[in-house]
């Protein structure tokens, strides 16, 4: 399913295709290299892991690189704010009324402004993730503020694939914190890097969706062009 261009929301036909017991046979536990460095990566936790498609989670410097810009960008799935460098994204969220993304990163006024850029870096990404191929921009991190639980779960979704799923139970084994689904929840709401942290990937333990910070359309939209709709 590609999405539309310009934005609009559409009823996706994603449930409609796919029952929750399909949806429960994608489920993957991600395997937690930060946390398990001497792990084997053919074990049963790795086995369905591919490559990672964002370099890791760093820790947001109290003042950023100089070479920093922000900008708005439009993407398939609405507009979105975009800070970032050649080597790290420092924010990435759409534009909500229940969730204004002018702020954090966002607010520093001293960070150029670049528009422009901001689109040509989205529209990048958003072409090789139509054609599904993983993410485009090579050797770039994603840098953060957040606690170390949230540092944690934002870094092991990064360990979940295009067309793999996680539930928050599964994360919250992989970062060592089995019962800490409710927590792993919270960050995913905190989660301030769309789609490269990619917290639409996590659904219920039961194959049932579960909420979306950016809202259960977008989710749709996106589950449907990674699982094949």
């Amino acid at each position: 399913m590609i999405p539309r261009a310009d934005g609009a929301t559409e009823v996706s036909p994603f449930l409609m295709r796919w029952d929750v017991g399909r949806l429960k046979q994608r489920l993957v536990i991600p395997f937690n290299s930060y946390t398990n460095p001497g792990s084997n990566p053919g074990s049963s936790m790795g086995s369905s892991m591919g490559s990672k498609e964002v370099e890791g989670v760093t820790v947001l410097p109290e003042v950023l690189p100089p070479d920093c810009c922000r900008g708005r960008a439009q993407t398939p799935w609405g507009m979105s704010y975009l800070v970032w460098n050649p080597k790290s994204v420092f924010q990435w969220e759409f534009e909500e009324t229940s969730s204004d993304p002018r702020r954090g990163p966002w607010l520093d006024h001293r960070i150029t402004s670049n528009d422009l850029g901001a689109q040509e870096w989205v529209d990048d990404w958003v072409g090789h993730w139509v054609a599904g191929i993983k993410n485009p921009v090579t050797r770039v991190s994603v840098s953060v503020s957040g606690t170390p639980f949230q540092r944690a779960v934002w870094r092991a979704l990064l360990e979940v694939p295009r067309g793999s799923l996680t539930s928050y139970g599964r994360v919250a084994m992989a970062v060592g914190a089995p019962g800490a689904a409710r927590a792993v929840g919270a960050a995913c709401r905190a989660n301030r890097v769309a789609l490269l942290v990619p917290c639409h990937r996590v659904i219920r333990e039961s194959g049932e969706l579960s909420g979306y910070r950016w809202g259960m359309d977008r989710k749709l939209r996106l589950l449907a062009g990674e699982l094949g709709g």
